[in-house]
Parts: structure tokens; sequence; C-alpha cells
């Protein structure tokens, strides 16, 4: 078991209970149990990052970063214990393509995990095996129950080990100012003040403190001046997304592809992509996606085969195309 977060929280997977219920799971299937502990490495490297990320005006995915490096981690250490590696509780599958380890979504669409690995190293993903990939998760239930193990009812795990209640209340108790700020609408009118950018998320519509004859939604967070940008719903649409960092795996200009924009979304298709001068990605829809949040990553399938994976960006911070 990996250990990534202290504290007593039972809605935690690193809790003292969770930790408790894999050493039960472990005695039932006759395995030795180990510990892994990466807490210093989660904080400096997940969760800093992650409140940095926040405050500067994305939504980051922690678990995005977090996967990489406590799978990476973990194989490790089966290399130490002289294992060929390792099988993660993720719904996902792997499939050799040319000699070469690619992840593939699970046959549970509804639980496919795929977006959480994109990146995920090639060296790693060839140590790892997805027994979960080809079920259901009423079968996973039944097969734990059928074996006794005290994991059969356990609840759906929450986004975030160490954000239990939410990262509005999590960054506030890691010291994020509630700096008051302005509303604004496109053209930078003054609609109403707020407690601080990062309390707000891209496409929220409820709790603005604001009144008019149409609703409005989050349209962007501006950290630099401090601004939540507000408008109508149909502002959120985007035809064109902006993507760093990318993970290319033969991603090709010209292919078919589709992108899954956020975890539970449906993948979109793509019309073509664009490459910039900075490295940036262009993605051009064949329909508009509403509400693409900076800091959320941008992961690219070819039919069920994930190809390529960056992280969303704002179209200002790619301009200079090719």
């Amino acid at each position: 078991m990996v250990r990534l977060w202290p504290g007593e929280d039972e809605r935690s997977c690193c809790s003292p209970g969770a930790l408790q219920r894999a050493r039960q799971v472990a005695a039932a299937m006759g395995v030795p149990f180990h510990t892994l502990d990466l807490e210093a490495d989660f904080a400096r490297h997940v969760v800093a990052p992650f409140v940095d990320s926040y405050v500067a005006g994305e939504t980051p995915n922690p678990c995005v970063t977090c996967n990489p490096r406590r799978l990476s981690a973990l194989v490790d250490m089966a290399t130490e214990l002289g294992l060929e590696g390792i099988a993660t509780g993720h719904y996902a599958r792997r499939r050799w393509i040319d000699g070469e380890p690619y992840l593939t979504r699970a046959q549970d669409r509804a639980k496919d995990q795929t977006y959480m690995l994109w990146s995920v190293p090639t060296d790693v993903l060839a140590r790892l095996e997805f027994p979960l990939g080809d079920l259901g998760k009423p079968e996973v239930r039944d097969l734990a129950a059928e074996h006794g193990l005290p994991v059969a009812d356990e609840p759906e795990s929450q986004e975030a080990c160490f954000a239990a209640d939410g990262y509005r209340e999590f960054l506030a108790r890691r010291g994020v100012a509630s700096r008051p700020g302005l509303i604004v609408d496109r053209d930078g009118t003054p609609l109403g003040t707020h407690g601080g950018q990062w309390r707000y998320t891209i496409g929220q519509r409820r709790g603005l403190g604001l009144s008019g004859p149409r609703p409005l939604y989050v349209l962007e967070r501006r950290a630099a001046s401090n601004e939540v940008v507000v408008g109508e719903r149909e502002a959120l649409d985007q035809r064109t997304i902006a993507i760093r960092v990318m993970s290319d795996r033969g991603l090709d200009l010209d292919d078919d592809l589709e992108v899954q924009l956020r975890y539970r979304s449906p993948a979109v298709p793509v019309l073509r992509l664009e490459r910039t001068h900075g490295g940036h990605v262009l993605a051009h829809l064949v329909a508009p996606f509403s509400g693409a949040a900076p800091g959320q990553s941008a992961v690219f399938y070819r039919g069920d085969v994930l190809i390529g994976g960056g992280v969303i960006t704002t179209l200002s911070a790619a301009v200079q195309r090719v």
C-alpha cells in the first residue's frame, strides 16, 4: 500500500481504516503486505504544485500528477522485491502495439480511468497489469464478496485524498488568502465583488451573488488582476483548445482523433491539430465544447487507444502559430 497523505479522515485512501482494510485483504489473499511511504514526495511534487496552480488561476487535476509518481515508485519497489510488475486497481486496459505498451479504455466506460493515467511513462506502463479493465464495478464487488474480502462494499473513493472537504476548504487551510476582487463581464464592466478568484470554477453558475435577466456563468479566472469574468452560457463554448506539456505517441496532425477534456465528459471529435512555435498544440474541434478549464487535462484517443495528452492552457498563451 502507498501512503500519500497523513490524517484521520476515513474518506481518504490513506486513512488508518484504509490501511487496516488493505492489510486484511492481503491476509485474506495470503500475500505479503508492504507499505510504501511517499508522504514527503507527494506533499512536494503533487500538493504544493496543486496549490500554486489553483492560485494562479488554473484548475489542476492532482491525480494526473500523482499517478506517474506513485506507480513509478511501486514499480521500483517491485524490482527490489524481484517481481515482474504490479497490478493496479484502475479501470483501464493495456495493449501492446508494434512492441510498445499503450493504454486502452476499460470495458466499463462509466468507470474508465485512462484519462487520469495519460502521463504514466511508457517504461512504467510496461510493468503494469490492470485486472479490472475487463470488469464492471458490480462484478468486482461480487468477486470480492465471493472471496470474503472486507472491501466488497467499500464506498467510492473521492477525487483527491488530501481534500476530503473540498478544494476551497483545503486551500483556505493552507493559508491561501481571501483577497477581495471584482466580478466583471467580458468587456471589463464591474458587476460585483468576490473574496478570491481561486474560490470559483469555470462554468460555475450558483453562488456568484449576482442578479440579472439571464443566468451568468464563470468564464475565466484572472489571477494577475484577481478578477472573475462572467458571461452567458454560450460564451463557455470553445471550438479551439490550447494545450501544453504534450505527451505525444504518434499524434499525427491530420489523424482521425478524439479528445477528452474533462474526466467525466465524453470525448469529442478533433477537426485538426495545429502546433505553435512555443510547443503548444491547438486542437480545433468538430463541435464546440463547453467550459474547458486551464489546468485540466486534454487526452487524445484513436478509437479506444490513448495516444497523447497534455494540459489545457489559455489561447493567449499559444497565439504564435506555425
